[in-house]
């Protein structure tokens, strides 16, 4: 009886291992038929065996190789989210979707949602057979803007070949400009997926220029071929997926060809574009480029402020920082807005309004003049260095060693800033004047000229700039003597090849996923919760441009500028490549975890800095915080100008909005800002309302409290290039107030999308003072921050129109002129010597370096319709179609539109017909 049962047993074994081994080879054959993409979810709850579901979906798109992404998948029943394990299989392109659930039983239904890069977010609901299985099919529609993106980049590919080039680069407004009510980042996920490898952030060849929200979407595809030496660009204008243009932009360019570029594009977009794709030519490295976008234009102002750059840390390099906490800078910048140089400062030292590290005031004619600071928060003493730059001099010296003359024709000014390119890398010091180098700042003194500020929201004493007489006379009474130059280590280290930083990227990524591998979260590609922060695209390395590095952390897990997923953090150039990688829970937001790296140039090997398991630790960066709640992505791109998030900046895009709805740009009018009352918001301003020092468009003032009351905070100022007048009005702010306990970033965010809460107790009141319209005398003296211009607008008189503008004998006025600008973006001012008054067609690389200038903003002409213009044929080179293509621009494609234009070409060549049988039959 014993031996029988314990056959009993063995036979029962036998069969368990049986069945054992049977299941696992069935596993086996479910593995081969599906390969598994992620599992990015906290392990499944297998609390209940009995109630495994089971979900297929299948995911379609309107563009047939986005099946590729990653799509990124939420399940919830009755509200609640639900884990599950995900698996794709490549021969029926199906996910399938296993959990385990107690309440799954037939008919159970489920809320499906799912999101993909460019495409409109669509949830669905599924119900469960008796099989507790169920299948669905989801048509994902791509955003309006991912369609421009897209087609454009297919358009562009059609009429010149991307294959067919040496190189490319992209500029254009996608993601600062509003389309359809919405941000359009999505424009430049399309741009990238449609260009197919030849344009990306990690190339460093993807611009986005600065704008406002209400400029058109612009793009330009900039085509280098080496084997002729010539650039070619064609342009699409405000959505429209027709070109504008499809022709030569490079030094070859005649003048006739370039009057048809302004005609089409705007004088101001025309240079725009233009400069920076002849810097691209020239080489100018892709940091700077990006500096470029950020400014507008190159110019001799910007390329000399990198030149000053160049010569400050040379000669006096950054040890250590001061300022008050996360807003520590190496330098303090007096500077004087409108000389294009200052926006060097702010982009490649960090220097930017709102750190406090920035004075912008009107303080004198020459607005080359720009003082930096080094300050030694343990003596508190510093020095101050003062240098300059002398455009005609430098000009000059080109036109000694060319024989060419930039003021001459387009072609020679295009040659000329590509010697500016060359100079700035062989010589930069040729290009700069180094006026006073002086020591012996001490507190007293920096307070007068940078404003004092004991701690956060307090100031106690207004700031006075470039104050050149205060300065030498201080130096008179011997409290500033002559500084020492530094002497540096000449020894160049070896740069890095891009194969090189591609592996860096690639390596901290590595790391990153095996350290959450080790927390049992495995975080698949294209995870639209996983972040990766970077100095990357900012810091150099053995001087070498960092940008390739974007391509490496792409590689790994998909993330990307676009997707809000890749963010390069402002960070002064000399400064650590860092790294910060950030899980929130797709489920729970609450829950997250981060992983922090440095890379140490030295040794080659990537550091471990901080994890989330590590209190004693940081991360790098604190902007963390509001990615959960999936801000716009225009004020996460001014949160990544700031470097940092915080209470202080949070009003800048509610400010921001308003200034927008209440205070809408009219035609030919663009922004102007003073801050008054500078912190931190003022960095989130300046990048949404497209306005900057180098443009000669944003003013720090930086009153004390007395002047402004605190809630005093910025003038803006509507300025008309044709009529040359502008309206003021002085902005207050007092914030919204939540309940206690409630989560800030939350709560800001919420009232960025216009979203109820039940924690906001008072929402922000902001109001403006009435409206005074002010003439260029008036503008002078309001941005020279003397006296209490707060006080001078309220006392202004309230005047007309009519009063300030005297008609003359064509009809226009006197103030302006009688040309207007047809620049497609609204923001941009008209400048100086581009506007070529004077009757040249030169380029005017040179005279833009003077930013901004109300006074001579209405002088801009411009020239006949290009319609009318015929040009000769472009040089092939791979590409097809003419040099020009001329269309009538529109937001999007519409086929009633193309009906009318037929009908209407149709019936005006049958009246000229009409015309010409009846003049004929007269003779």
């Amino acid at each position: 009886m014993v031996k029988t049962l314990e056959n009993n047993q063995k036979s029962k074994n036998f069969l368990k291992s049986i069945f054992v081994l049977a299941i696992f080879i069935f596993t086996l054959f479910m593995i081969a038929g599906a390969s598994a993409v992620d599992n990015t979810q906290e392990p499944i709850d297998n609390h209940n065996k009995n109630s495994n579901v089971k979900i297929d979906i299948k995911i379609n798109h309107d563009y047939s190789d986005d099946e590729k992404i990653n799509p990124s998948i939420s399940v919830k029943h009755n509200n609640n989210s639900i884990n599950y394990t995900k698996s794709y299989n490549t021969a029926t392109k199906k996910y399938t979707l296993i959990f385990n659930h107690s309440e799954a039983t037939k008919n159970t239904i489920y809320n499906i949602l799912i999101s993909v890069p460019g495409y409109n977010t669509k949830s669905q609901n599924v119900t469960l057979n008796g099989n507790l299985t169920a299948s669905s099919t989801f048509q994902m529609k791509a955003t309006k803007s991912y369609k421009i993106g897209r087609e454009a980049a297919k358009k562009a590919n059609s009429l010149r070949p991307f294959a067919n080039s040496s190189e490319m680069l992209v500029i254009t407004t996608a993601g600062m400009v509003y389309v359809g009510g919405k941000t359009s980042e999505d424009a430049l996920e399309g741009i990238i997926n449609g260009a197919n490898g030849y344009v990306g952030f990690g190339l460093g060849n993807l611009l986005t220029l600065s704008a406002v929200r209400t400029d058109p979407l612009n793009i330009a595809f900039i085509y280098k071929y080496k084997s002729s030496g010539k650039v070619y660009m064609v342009f699409f204008k405000n959505g429209s997926l027709e070109p504008v243009y499809n022709g030569i932009i490079g030094t070859s360019l005649k003048s006739s060809e370039w009057k048809i570029i302004q005609d089409m594009l705007g004088k101001e977009d025309a240079y725009s574009y233009v400069s920076i794709a002849n810097s691209w030519d020239a080489g100018l490295p892709a940091d700077i480029l990006t500096q470029a976008a950020y400014h507008g234009h190159v110019c001799t102002g910007l390329i000399s402020g990198q030149a000053m750059i160049e010569a400050l840390l040379k000669y006096y390099p950054p040890k250590g920082e001061s300022g008050l906490p996360l807003e520590n800078t190496a330098y303090y910048v007096l500077g004087v807005p409108g000389g294009s140089d200052d926006d060097a400062f702010t982009w490649s030292l960090d220097i930017t309004p709102g750190k406090r590290a920035y004075i912008g005031i009107d303080t004198m004619v020459n607005k080359t003049a720009t003082g930096f600071i080094r300050w030694n928060s343990q003596t508190k003493t510093g020095l101050l260095i003062i240098m300059s730059y002398n455009e005609d001099l430098i000009m000059k010296k080109y036109k000694k060693l060319t024989g060419l003359d930039p003021k001459a024709n387009v072609s020679n000014d295009l040659k000329y800033q590509k010697w500016l390119i060359q100079t700035l890398t062989n010589d930069p010091l040729s290009l700069v004047d180094i006026l006073y180098e002086f020591k012996g700042l001490n507190e007293t003194h920096l307070f007068y000229l940078m404003g004092e500020e004991p701690g956060k929201g307090t100031v106690t004493q207004s700031a006075h700039g470039l104050d050149m007489d205060y300065i030498l006379n201080l130096s008179k009474e011997g409290f500033l003597t002559n500084a020492t130059r530094e002497t540096q280590n000449t020894t160049k280290p070896k740069p890095l090849t891009n194969h090189e930083l591609e592996k860096i990227g690639e390596d901290a990524a590595k790391k990153a996923k095996q350290y959450f591998l080790s927390l049992g979260i495995d975080i698949g590609k294209d995870n639209s919760k996983f972040f990766v922060l970077t100095s990357a695209g900012f810091v150099r390395i053995n001087g070498t441009v960092t940008n390739k590095v974007f391509d490496g952390i792409y590689n790994i897990f998909g993330s990307q500028l676009s997707r809000k997923t890749l963010l390069p953090v402002h960070t002064s150039l000399w400064k650590d490549l860092v790294f910060d990688f950030f899980w929130v829970d797709p489920n729970n937001n609450s829950n997250t975890l981060s992983y922090s790296l440095k890379y140490d140039p030295i040794t080659g090997e990537l550091i471990t800095t901080g994890n989330s398991s590590d209190e004693s630790s940081n991360a790098n960066y604190i902007i963390q915080e509001v990615l959960k709640y999936d801000p716009p992505y225009d004020v996460l791109i001014a949160w990544l100008f700031h470097n940092h998030v915080c209470g202080g900046s949070s009003p800048g895009y509610l400010i921001s909005d308003y200034i927008y709805k209440e205070h809408p740009l009219g035609e030919n009018e663009s922004y102007i800002y003073i801050t008054t009352n500078a912190n931190c918001k003022d960095d989130v301003i300046s990048r949404l309302l497209g306005v900057s020092p180098g443009m000669g468009n944003y003013f720090n003032l930086r009153y004390d409290d007395s002047k402004t009351n605190k809630s005093n905070v910025g003038i803006i100022i509507k300025w008309n290039s044709v009529t040359n007048i502008g309206t003021v009005h002085i902005i207050t702010y007092e914030g919204p107030e939540f309940a206690p306990g409630s989560n800030f970033h939350d709560e800001y965010i919420k009232r960025y999308k216009g979203e109820n809460s039940s924690n906001l107790i008072q929402q922000e009141r902001i109001s403006s003072s009435k409206s005074k319209i002010i003439t260029y005398s008036d503008y002078q003296r309001i941005i020279s921050g003397s006296g209490n211009v707060l006080d001078f607008i309220m006392a202004l008189p309230d005047r007309t129109l009519d009063e300030l503008i005297t008609p003359i004998n064509n009809g226009s006025t006197n103030k302006g002129g009688s040309k207007t600008n047809n620049s497609s973006n609204n923001h941009k001012t008209n400048m100086d010597s581009s506007s070529n008054s004077d009757g040249s067609d030169s380029f005017t690389s040179s005279g833009n370096s003077q930013g901004f200038n109300p006074s001579s903003a209405g002088s801009n002409s411009v020239s006949a319709s290009a319609a009318t213009e015929t040009a000769s044929a472009a040089e092939n080179d791979g590409s097809q179609g003419n040099s020009y293509e001329v269309s009538k621009v529109n937001t999007e494609i519409n086929d009633f539109n193309l009906v009318y234009a037929i009908i209407l070409v149709l019936v005006i060549s049958g009246l000229a017909g009409f015309g010409y049988v009846r003049h004929a039959s007269k003779k």
